[in-house]
């Protein structure tokens, strides 16, 4: 597996608190859900730093061969009980734990604001390819015959990572052969815009943009799409820019599992 990425924040008035990281065989993207400045979060780190907590110790559990799968458990553990096709709830149910232990002596995690972020992950296990979504953002996954986007569908409320372990049990996953995987894009939705919101490419085309001219064409093409409508009269949406990541995965001669 092969991997690049590229991520770019919505405003120099504050930090990207999306988040990117790979090991050989797996890939995270966190978006980090922004609040107006000065808002109170309960919390003295604040959500670059959540994003970048949990994604780290995320990618970690996913590298770590088949430890323990969370810390306290959520459910059981990884590789017990836990139907083959949820392998990831665990490791991001650790990642969670292991995040709020990290500040709760410092910060109020029941705070209503508590630092929080959306989780796209990928981990090549054996021949096979486990996949996990929780919230907004964006898994777009060509396999043989197929090209799927995954998040979360229109109308449900969508889960956020923050400071409760068994929100993980809400993530979309699954596992898919690894011989049929072809390609695959992480997106945060300030990067997915041009498809899921503006509608100006569809999902092929968004593949063929990345796949020819790599991550960084496509944060282009959603920026040019809003420069051209700064007030969001012809694409309505909530903020002008948002921070916007992308990460590109190519499986060609994946069978090493690297």
């Amino acid at each position: 597996m092969r991997i690049s990425w590229a991520t770019e924040p919505g405003s120099p008035a504050r930090p990207n608190e999306d988040f990117v990281a790979a090991a050989p065989g797996a890939v995270v993207v966190l978006d980090g859900c922004s609040l107006p400045l000065g808002t109170d979060l309960g919390c003295a780190h604040g959500t670059a730093w959540f994003s970048r907590s949990l994604g780290t110790r995320l990618l970690a559990r996913l590298t770590d061969g088949h430890g323990p799968a969370a810390r306290p458990p959520v459910g059981p553990p990884e590789g017990a009980h836990r139907p083959a096709s949820r392998p990831l709830v665990g490791r991001l149910a650790g990642a969670i734990a292991d995040v709020a232990a990290a500040h709760r002596g410092d910060c109020d995690l029941n705070h209503p604001q508590t630092p929080a972020a959306t989780v796209v992950a990928l981990r090549v296990r054996g021949d096979a390819l486990d996949y996990l979504v929780l919230g907004d953002s964006t898994l777009l996954l060509h396999t043989a015959g197929r090209l799927d986007a995954v998040t979360e569908p229109p109308g449900r409320i969508t889960p956020y990572a923050a400071a409760d372990p068994a929100v993980a049990e809400r993530a979309i996953t699954g596992t898919v052969p690894l011989r049929e995987v072809r390609r695959a894009i992480l997106m945060t939705d300030g990067a997915s815009r041009p498809a899921d919101r503006f509608h100006t490419l569809d999902w092929r085309e968004l593949l063929r943009l990345v796949e020819t001219y790599g991550p960084m064409a496509l944060i282009e093409r959603t920026r040019e799409t809003e420069y051209a409508d700064p007030d969001g009269v012809r694409w309505p949406r909530g903020k002008r820019h948002d921070d916007a990541t992308v990460a590109y995965c190519d499986f060609s001669g994946a069978g090493s599992g690297t």
